[in-house]
């Protein structure tokens, strides 16, 4: 920010501030060094830097795991490591989505508890693993790919070739049984 009014009061100009902040959550206190904020010495209102925000946010995110029990991006990251998958693979385990998962790991955002047990079941317990996947296995087995021809007589309003609806011949489809 540079010679800045206040947004405030509409005095100027801001002062930076660098200083340690201390934020609380639950009975527990995280200090954070070089916290920069810019002050207004009309009003005493003070604007947190975006620097700071971006940097701490991350941070504070971790804090909050830990107090309230939960693993952090670093050891969610390390459970994925150990067991050999890529974020792609253990969303699809977990049931997650893949931005989920890198949200997890890099901190941007704290994971369910019940997120949070599964991830410590699949860390002490790798072999949950094959139930997951044998489970996997046997829904795509009842799956039986059908001629896109079958598939499209199935659906309500449909014609047949060269009428309402565009035809692909050489297209399959699941469908589910």
């Amino acid at each position: 920010m540079k010679s800045q009014k206040c947004p405030i009061c509409g005095a100027g100009p801001l002062q930076k501030i660098i200083k340690m902040e201390t934020f609380n959550y639950k009975g527990s206190s995280k200090d954070i060094p070089n916290y920069m904020t810019w002050s207004c010495p009309s009003c005493g209102e003070e604007i947190v830097a975006k620097e700071s925000l971006k940097e701490s946010g991350k941070v504070l995110k971790d804090f909050q795991r830990e107090v309230d029990g939960l693993l952090t991006g670093p050891q969610i990251k390390s459970i994925r490591m150990k067991l050999g998958l890529t974020q792609a693979q253990l969303a699809h385990i977990v049931g997650g989505g893949l931005k989920s998962v890198a949200r997890y790991e890099s901190g941007q955002v704290c994971q369910s508890k019940g997120m949070d047990n599964l991830l410590r079941i699949l860390d002490a317990y790798p072999q949950t693993l094959n139930i997951i996947n044998k489970n996997y296995v046997r829904t795509i087995s009842k799956l039986r790919v059908v001629p896109l021809e079958e598939y499209k007589m199935k659906i309500v309003g449909y014609k047949g070739k060269n009428a309402d609806f565009i035809s692909d011949d050489e297209g399959v489809v699941a469908d589910g049984v």
